[in-house]
């Protein structure tokens, strides 16, 4: 290919030559350069209107090749035309190859548009939510897939932690949702059946309630005879010590199949019927109870303070609030050494309300805060007895702020004390215009 500027020269100079040509013949330069020039005119247009059908699909018109300048143009566009061909095909073959490979996953995989229009979907997603090709594709994601829940979650746009529908397609179907938005695009839903799971799940949950029921009348009945036995005296000496651990570990026993039963009651049953309680009053039960176990745990010098200054109202469940702020409490004091400030405090969130509970104790190094709210998950110096605690108030606490809508956050460091906050929405916690004071 020639360059653009010396094609651009040599027809000029030649114009200019055929016009010096015709004016020596006709003795009248100025007419012949307006003829020649009037001709180049015309003939470009020609060209130009020949290069327009060209482009819009017809065949080649000689009369572009005809000049070099127009016959460069044509070879450059057909050789970007060859160059994007190309890169479409190969393209066209990496889509190919991509949603081939998706296909073959065993998790279902759907796309839709900004406006939730489905646009494309892999095999496994269309048998786990009954799409048909191609009658759904641009189809309403929502008038295809009807669930109440699905709908909610997506009105919610926090999309932070999965969604688990059960009862989907069939009785005994649990299906759960991944959604990630894809920007300027539109969202990618990954799809998982995970009913298998969930039997799983409830299958653990029935057997830790069973088992915690059946032990529970054998443990009342032991606990009776030892309490028999050490109130009357019918031991001494160093059979009365033995009986005395031996009633003191089977309290905690109770203590820890009560709690089991109380963490099974919260997975497997539904939200039980919410009213609206005054928060402030359930802090002050709380606060007192937390005062009695302190006093009972030989910790005189550990204080123990309330900062409500507004009114608070919450609509839940009043037994499981309790269950969690009393819990939080407890660790505090048991893992607290004596002469600690603990803080139990409400206060305005961005989301709505949060409740804080805070101390100066010994603090939680940051490898184990992930893993605290697990069952009879501790942190290693806290593995003995000695605390009282049973390794499973972190985890009731989160299941009961999970039923609220809530989020359960922990913050701590070594040597400078933990901070837990229970987070609620604005429908759940909201002040009222009447203050309130401790």
């Amino acid at each position: 290919m020639r360059n653009a500027g010396s094609t651009t020269v040599i027809e000029i100079t030649s114009l200019l030559l055929l016009a010096s040509a015709l004016g020596t013949i006709s003795g009248h330069f100025t007419a012949s350069a307006l003829i020649v020039s009037t001709s180049y005119l015309g003939l470009t247009l020609w060209r130009r209107n020949s290069l327009y059908r060209w482009l819009e699909g017809y065949k080649k018109n000689d009369v572009l090749l005809s000049s070099d300048l127009w016959r460069d143009v044509v070879r450059r566009i057909e050789l970007d035309r060859e160059d994007t061909k190309q890169k479409r095909d190969k393209l066209s073959e990496q889509l190919h190859n991509l949603r081939h490979a998706l296909s073959s996953l065993n998790i279902g995989m759907v796309l839709t548009d900004d406006t939730w229009a489905l646009t494309w979907w892999n095999t496994h997603g269309g048998e786990l939510l009954g799409l048909r090709h191609p009658d759904d594709v641009d189809g309403y994601l929502f008038a295809l897939l009807r669930s109440p829940a699905l709908k909610s979650y997506i009105s919610s746009q926090q999309f932070d932690d999965p969604l688990i529908v059960d009862n989907f397609r069939n009785d005994n179907q649990s299906i759960e949702f991944f959604f990630g938005p894809v920007p300027s695009s539109g969202y990618i839903i990954l799809v998982r059946d995970v009913t298998r799971f969930q039997k799983l799940n409830k299958m653990r949950s029935d057997f830790i309630a069973n088992v915690s029921h059946e032990l529970k009348t054998p443990l009342t009945v032991i606990n009776g005879y030892l309490e028999t036995l050490i109130d009357n005296g019918l031991v001494d000496h160093v059979a009365s010590k033995a009986i005395s651990n031996a009633w003191s570990q089977s309290q905690r026993m109770s203590t820890i199949i009560q709690d089991l039963m109380t963490l099974s009651q919260l997975e497997t049953s539904q939200s039980p019927d919410q009213t609206t309680f005054n928060l402030n009053g359930l802090l002050d039960q709380v606060v007192q109870q937390a005062r009695l176990l302190k006093e009972n745990l030989d910790k005189k010098q550990t204080q123990i303070g309330l900062s409500t200054p507004n009114r608070w109202d919450m609509i839940g469940s009043t037994n499981e609030i309790y269950s969690l702020l009393s819990n939080l409490l407890s660790n505090a004091i048991r893992y607290c050494p004596d002469g600690s400030d603990i803080i139990i405090s409400i206060e305005p969130h961005a989301d709505g309300a949060m409740i804080q509970v805070r101390d100066n104790g010994p603090g939680i190094a940051e490898s184990h805060i992930e893993r605290l709210t697990e069952r009879f998950y501790r942190v290693d110096n806290s593995h003995s007895s000695s605390t009282g605690g049973t390794g499973l108030g972190l985890s009731i606490a989160k299941h009961i702020v999970t039923r609220h809508n809530g989020t359960l956050k922990i913050e701590s460091r070594l040597g400078e004390g933990t901070c837990i906050q229970c987070i609620f929405p604005h429908d759940r916690a909201h002040p009222t215009s009447q203050n309130y004071s401790d």
